[in-house]
């Protein structure tokens, strides 16, 4: 079960994409991801919770990547935010080196 932070991360993103996007309402949203009319208000409201289908399928409506929608801005370390979107780029065969060079910084910074 997601905490308290995280849920209320997700209603705060949302909230703030619907405002973003003066053309979407919540029913236009709640219709547009297969959902009943009220879904997207009862979300915020705190008398729903997503399922992962249609957090995914909010995303898509926006067009970005599911996580963003949980992602804090206030709090989250925007280097990591940075870092992280740099390894979502790159090759997939590229990944293991990356992943070993970290784990080498992290033992020489332990060390």
């Amino acid at each position: 079960m997601p905490s308290k932070k995280t849920i209320h991360t997700f209603r705060q993103n949302l909230t703030e994409l619907l405002n973003e996007d003066s053309l979407t309402s919540m029913r236009n949203l709640s219709t547009s991801i297969g959902a009943s009319d009220s879904y997207i208000r009862k979300i915020l409201n705190d008398d729903a919770s997503p399922s992962l289908d249609k957090i995914d399928d909010i995303s898509e409506f926006f067009d970005i990547d599911s996580w963003k929608l949980f992602y804090d801005a206030d709090s989250d370390d925007n280097d990591s935010l940075a870092i992280l979107e740099m390894i979502r780029r790159m090759p997939s065969d590229m990944l293991p080196l990356v992943k070993k060079y970290l784990e080498y910084l992290i033992e020489k910074e332990n060390d």
